[in-house]
């Protein structure tokens, strides 16, 4: 039986406890009692070192985050402070980190400031200072997971609870005037925002996955399109080639490659020179990634009926010297581009093909006939974005095992030394810095033309044109290999190797 206000069993024992006329069980009371301590203990620890953590994330530096590492793809570990909200971080995302860990000011000068997108700025700025092209948002088990595509490849950031995870995403979509609801469908919008004192060009979009939303931010610098001919990584006798060109305007130039390979980079390299002579030029283009003074730029908007065959139409009206077409995507592109070509204007264009003779075939597909071909195309250009080595860091050494299979199974002869990555803290212990292209150009001859005519098939014309010493992109993948430039491993993470294997 029990006594009223006496106990029964040892503290947190389990025994009982008569309460106003109520038994209530010991071990229940024992292990709120505990949870509460443990929470008081956690708080009261975070208060006291939270200045210590502020200069540790503000690291005398980074460097003392980080723990030595030489692996490539892999940077350093940090320390993880305990910041309300980070689960955890990297290096890439140091600033993102520091804004957290101020949270939201305790007196805002103004509602501005309350509202600001702090966490929002704190990570575009890490991306820049990165050299990112995309921030991406995905939900993941632990909660938000931030990442970054430098380089082309995609490296892990943060992780963000749920809760500063939504603020982040709420942040962007303020930034781009989304309503920060939950999604039912995909939506998209474009933000120019300024970053480290100049202006970035974010184009945001924004899904609802099964998980929850996710955000990807594409951001395009400025600086990217001031690109010279001479930057993009071309061979000398590579960029001889597109000099005769520009020397010898006619038809139509045609840069294939998949999607993310530079073909836009390209296209506004060349762009530049024309602006320096004295034309009129007009693109039509989905999206206009980049501005260009002195360029008219059309965007197409299929909403309303303005479709590249379309704008083209409109373009040869405005009486342009040279023309910019997107993208060939349609039939009713590429009869349209190919008779403005005909026409005597000059036209720059991309087109999915996986190599320069590809490009002849594509066309055919999409219906033009051979004769249009013939006296329309000009030049083909077929390139590859690889990284490049870091100069600080890459070694010079025996080949693996591995690359000697893949040289043997080539039929080609191994070198005897390769350069590999390794890491630092100049690339960020990534091995690579940067990136370059791996060309293919086919300057279009009268034997080129008379095979187009006869139709001749892919492979016959690309035996034929190795037989005349022509370069192709293995090739040119295999110079920068031997010269330091890149990694076999890039070239052959490049796939589509198979068509250059003809005369070799």
């Amino acid at each position: 039986m029990c006594r009223r206000g006496r106990w029964y069993g040892s503290f947190g024992g389990g025994g009982l406890y008569h309460v106003g006329g109520f038994d209530a069980n010991a071990t229940c009371l024992s292990s709120v009692f505990l949870a509460c301590t443990a929470i008081v203990h956690r708080a009261c620890f975070w208060y006291l070192t939270r200045p210590i953590w502020s200069i540790i994330s503000q690291g005398i530096g980074s460097d003392c985050l980080m723990t030595s590492s030489t692996t490539p793809s892999k940077p350093a570990r940090p320390v993880t402070p305990p910041v309300p909200g980070l689960i955890d971080f990297t290096p890439w995302a140091r600033k993102l980190s520091l804004a957290l860990a101020e949270g939201v000011p305790a007196n805002p000068e103004s509602l501005a400031e309350l509202d600001r997108p702090a966490l929002a700025d704190a990570l575009l700025r890490d991306a820049v200072e990165h050299r990112a092209t995309d921030i991406h948002l995905d939900q993941a088990a632990r909660g938000l997971l931030v990442r970054l595509r430098i380089d082309g490849r995609v490296v892990d950031a943060a992780v963000l609870s749920s809760r500063e995870g939504e603020r982040l995403i709420n942040q962007f979509k303020m930034l781009a005037e989304i309503p920060p609801v939950h999604l039912f469908t995909p939506i998209s919008a474009r933000r120019s925002y300024s970053v480290e004192g100049f202006e970035l060009d974010l184009r945001l979009t924004a899904a609802p996955c099964l998980t929850g939303q996710s955000l990807a931010i594409r951001m395009l610098h400025p600086e990217n399109v001031e690109h010279h001919i001479g930057d993009l990584g071309l061979s000398k006798r590579h960029d001889d080639q597109l000099d005769e060109w520009l020397r010898n305007l006619n038809g139509m130039f045609v840069c294939t490659g998949p999607t993310g390979s530079g073909k836009t980079t390209t296209l506004y390299a060349l762009l530049r020179e024309l602006k320096q002579h004295d034309r009129r030029i007009v693109t039509i283009e989905d999206p206009v990634e980049y501005q260009i003074d002195g360029i008219n730029q059309i965007q197409v908007n299929e909403r309303h009926g303005l479709t590249f065959a379309e704008g083209i139409r409109t373009i040869l009206r405005m009486d342009p010297d040279y023309v910019l077409v997107g993208e060939i995507r349609d039939p009713a592109s590429a009869q349209v581009a190919g008779q403005a070509s005909i026409s005597g204007r000059v036209l720059l264009t991309t087109l999915h093909a996986r190599d320069v003779f590809g490009a002849v075939t594509s066309l055919r597909n999409y219906g033009l006939p051979v004769h249009e071909i013939a006296a329309a195309l000009a030049v083909v250009v077929n390139q590859r974005l690889v990284r490049r080595l870091c100069a600080n860091c890459r070694q010079e050494e025996e080949p693996t095992e591995v690359d000697v299979s893949w040289y043997e199974a080539l039929g080609l002869e191994t070198p005897k030394t390769l350069w590999y990555a390794k890491g630092c803290s100049e690339c960020h212990h990534l091995g690579y810095l940067g990136r370059t292209g791996v060309f293919e150009v086919w300057r279009l001859t009268e034997r080129d033309y008379s095979d187009i005519l006869a139709k001749v098939d892919e492979h016959t014309m690309r035996e034929r044109m190795a037989e005349e010493g022509h370069l192709d992109l293995l090739d040119d993948a295999l110079t920068k290999v031997a010269r330091g430039i890149t990694s076999l491993e890039e070239i052959r993470g490049l796939g589509h190797i198979t068509p250059y294997l003809a005369g070799k």
